[in-house]
């Protein structure tokens, strides 16, 4: 799927993250891999949560999957779930599940310290830096960019995007409508400006899902049968999807370009992605480069 989205022209390709909750690939050491055998797509997380590693030892591997890329990693960053379901992974990998919004923090700081070259000392929790370095760096001297989740589900939460304004280059949003999307960029603007950032220009990417079928009806229902056996089904339908026929397809997508979305990071369900990521490349990929909006 990687090598038919380098070629075909997309701007990115994405990998989730979950170490005990979900059958997934982990994360990093796949867009290593990605990175060897694609040239120009970005290489996404959509999205990595920090919190359940350690700081120092991230930095290091992003920086590393940043330097051999030649500065394609993006990283959309989460704080995970309030489930029973998240409590155990935390517990599972030694982290503190009710610490994790101010893990994604530090580690963020931590990273971005680093990242700078200088030799770095700072003590906090269990990180302790004396006068040290890392090496390689991250291919640009600012980093990846980080895309701050906020708005997941439609909840406007104040914290979310005051978190974006000060750490963050971009928002990454999901189970959110079309509609909601200007709100979330207009949130986003508000909070740049309470932290001195007025102006400053920032990604707003949507993670939404799409399931080709020339029938709406069966797209729904093989969507609703995945999301419910993957995730436990709930919250995870709500939001605007491209579900069905080409037309209906774009039309869909095409109202998240319009109210300001800049990136959709696209997740195709079914046990036959690769099939549906031919069918989209073929038919509604031409359509969205022709009338212009998002990547």
């Amino acid at each position: 799927m990687a090598r038919l989205a380098d070629r075909a022209g997309y701007d990115a390709v994405w990998v989730g993250d979950s170490i005990v909750a979900k059958p997934r690939l982990e994360p990093l050491t796949t867009l290593a891999y990605l990175a060897g055998i694609t040239t120009r797509v970005r290489l996404g997380t959509a999205v990595l949560l920090p919190a359940l590693r350690h700081p120092v030892v991230l930095a290091h591997q992003i920086a590393n999957v940043d330097q051999i890329s030649r500065g394609r990693v993006v990283l959309g960053l989460g704080v995970g779930w309030s489930l029973p379901s998240a409590e155990r992974e935390w517990a599972a990998c030694g982290a503190d599940h009710k610490r994790r919004v101010r893990r994604l923090e530090d580690h963020v700081e931590i990273w971005r310290m680093l990242w700078s070259g200088k030799p770095v000392t700072h003590r906090r929790g269990d990180v302790e830096l004396s006068d040290h370095t890392i090496g390689p760096l991250p291919w640009n001297a600012a980093g990846p960019p980080v895309l701050i989740t906020a708005a997941n589900r439609g909840e406007m939460l104040p914290a979310q995007f005051d978190r974006f304004g000060r750490l963050g280059d971009g928002i990454i949003t999901t189970y959110v409508h079309a509609e909601e999307c200007r709100l979330v960029g207009e949130r986003a603007e508000e909070a740049l400006a309470r932290h001195g950032r007025a102006g400053t220009r920032f990604e707003l990417c949507v993670y939404t899902t799409v399931r080709m079928e020339n029938d709406p009806g069966t797209a729904e229902r093989v969507t609703t049968e995945f999301l419910a056996t993957y995730y436990g089904g709930g919250v995870h339908s709500r939001g605007t999807m491209g579900l069905g026929p080409a037309d209906v397809v774009i039309t869909a997508l095409e109202r998240y370009a319009a109210a300001g979305v800049s990136d959709l990071c696209i997740r195709f369900v079914g046990d036959d992605q690769l099939a549906q990521l031919e069918r989209f490349t073929a038919e509604v990929l031409p359509a969205l480069r022709h009338r212009g909006g998002t990547r």
